[in-house]
């Protein structure tokens, strides 16, 4: 039995640590018209192919996260903490760092952020392979 495209992104959505609700199912169906839209008109299909279908179901799991995070939906929620604790404090002429505030890349809201990044935006080779040449 196959499942929906819906059913796809709300599993991969707990993959990632997210339980989505029945409030976010709008949120959600518009994403897989929009990323659809998006693929067919990258790869010039009137119908997405089977091979394509993961790479969908990424991007907009991917999207769902990354406009929910911008919108602050995702605070509060457990396991979407991105708040940075403090790295070292001084108490003389007292002095604050934050963890991630010179980390760069390893603070666990970039790792979130280039996740989102992958997810999103699928590598160009996946869908070049499935490009056709529009006349």
């Amino acid at each position: 039995m196959e499942t929906s495209v819906y059913e796809d992104v709300v599993l991969r959505l707990a993959m990632l640590g997210y339980t989505a609700t029945e409030d976010d199912r709008p949120g959600i169906e518009y994403l897989i018209r929009k990323s659809e839209v998006a693929i067919l008109s990258n790869i010039h299909h009137p119908v997405l192919p089977d091979g394509l279908r993961y790479t969908l179901v990424d991007m907009v799991a991917g999207q769902f996260l990354y406009d929910k995070k911008a919108a602050g939906g995702l605070d509060g929620v457990e396991g979407f903490d991105f708040s940075a604790p403090a790295k070292s404090i001084t108490e003389g002429d007292v002095s604050v760092t934050f963890a991630g505030a010179s980390d760069g890349a390893s603070s666990p809201e970039a790792r979130f952020d280039a996740l989102l990044d992958q997810l999103r935006l699928p590598p160009e080779s996946i869908l070049a392979s499935f490009r056709r040449i529009r006349w």
